[in-house]
């Protein structure tokens, strides 16, 4: 076996202060306000700043039952350190967000969520909307997924389908509905990536935080369209801990603690 040189030596001391430097920011942070990402996302461009107030939010306890299912520990602990970067495609918004499992392995997720002329229609968990006009579904993929969010998607390691439903109607019920829509997305990404790739649901559940200068409306910016690529995803790591720590306390994000659940599903893989 040929010894390492002494750059490479240095490379991995370098790659070892980094994930030291990483967990220390992990610890230090403080979580922020988990709500704002909604009404930054979809409000007007020609409006001008907005003052919000928040209501208290409620910490989520989640059970879980069933194969291929798992408790998700992050939303009781500091979430990652809110490192991301912002790529404006035609049709989307992606995040790209990093988040560590409870051992502290690493994840790399390409987080998309579509314009606010995107959305899931009213009552439905199979229809997409695009301002108002239904997406027939042979074009969906082409239509809302644009160049940049096909490659995301065709280079993903694994392809989490996000369901949502906002905050109208019985709880249960649109948690139910939420994990349909969740399913729903999984589907129709898996369209746009390679065969092989492990496919998951992540139920997020019914809007629950209140947000009185949201858009006042409707409710529709409650139940964005959201598919997540994961990018990298460190050897035995937990995607639903590490996924779950990096949506949480991002203002420009979807917040678990702002829906009713976090249930993620393996369909395949």
């Amino acid at each position: 076996m040929t010894e390492k040189t002494e750059a490479e030596k240095a490379r991995e001391r370098e790659e070892d202060d980094k994930k030291k430097r990483r967990a220390a920011l992990l610890l230090a942070y403080r979580r922020q306000d988990r709500a704002r990402w909604l009404w930054w996302l979809f409000k007007s461009p020609s409006e001008g700043a907005l003052v919000t107030t928040m209501a208290g939010a409620v910490a989520a306890t989640v059970g879980w039952i069933g194969i291929d299912r798992y408790e998700v520990w992050a939303l009781k602990r500091e979430p990652a350190a809110q490192v991301e970067v912002v790529r404006e495609t035609p049709n989307s918004t992606v995040f790209e967000i990093i988040g560590f499992d409870k051992a502290g392995r690493r994840g790399v997720f390409d987080v998309v969520v579509l314009k606010k002329e995107f959305k899931w229609a009213h009552a439905s968990d199979t229809e997409v909307e695009r301002e108002g006009r239904q997406i027939p579904a042979n074009a969906l993929v082409d239509e809302a997924f644009d160049a940049d969010v096909r490659g995301a998607l065709a280079e993903a390691l694994e392809i989490v389908g996000v369901g949502t439903a906002s905050q109208e109607g019985e709880g249960t019920r649109e948690t139910e509905r939420a994990g349909r829509r969740a399913a729903r997305t999984a589907e129709i990404a898996k369209t746009a990536s390679l065969d092989h790739v492990p496919l998951w649901t992540l139920n997020l559940g019914q809007y629950r935080e209140p947000c009185e200068a949201c858009e006042t409306t409707g409710t529709s910016w409650q139940r964005p369209f959201i598919v997540v690529a994961v990018k990298e995803l460190q050897k035995d790591a937990n995607l639903g801990e590490a996924l779950a720590d990096a949506m949480t306390g991002r203002e420009r994000l979807p917040s678990p603690t702002a829906y009713s659940a976090f249930v993620m599903t393996k369909l395949r893989g």
